[in-house]
């Protein structure tokens, strides 16, 4: 049996995780959904990932503090995480760029970029 990749989705907003978490189940991924920067934080601390697909814009601990977080952390700073953001522009796509980040993503997302995107990011 083919073990599935395990990928944390993080972003506030039910409806959207619920979509991510649809499609890349779909695409037969492992998903785990939480809906904040604290509970990504919690979750990472109790369980390896394989791929971190994290929201910018979120209450409370925002993607950006996240990831600073994550990155801080010796048990998450070579997970590979994928930005989904609503924010574009070159801020965004410079730190996207960088050896911090695998990619990242704007919403509204295409399903097969989706997929294509998470499956480079895993490669």
């Amino acid at each position: 049996m083919v073990e599935k990749n395990k990928i944390l989705v993080v972003d506030d907003e039910p409806d959207m995780v619920d979509i991510l978490r649809l499609v890349l189940t779909q695409a037969g991924y492992q998903v785990q959904p939480v809906l904040s920067g604290r509970d990504c934080i919690d979750k990472t601390s109790k369980e390896d990932y394989d791929l971190i697909i994290l929201d910018i814009r979120m209450p409370e601990m925002d993607g950006w503090t996240t990831l600073r977080k994550l990155k801080e952390r010796k048990v998450t700073d070579r997970t590979k995480i994928i930005i989904l953001t609503v924010e574009k522009g070159p801020g965004v796509e410079i730190f996207g760029l960088q050896d911090v980040v695998a990619d990242y993503l704007t919403k509204p997302f295409d399903r097969e970029r989706l997929i294509k995107h998470v499956r480079k990011a895993l490669a």
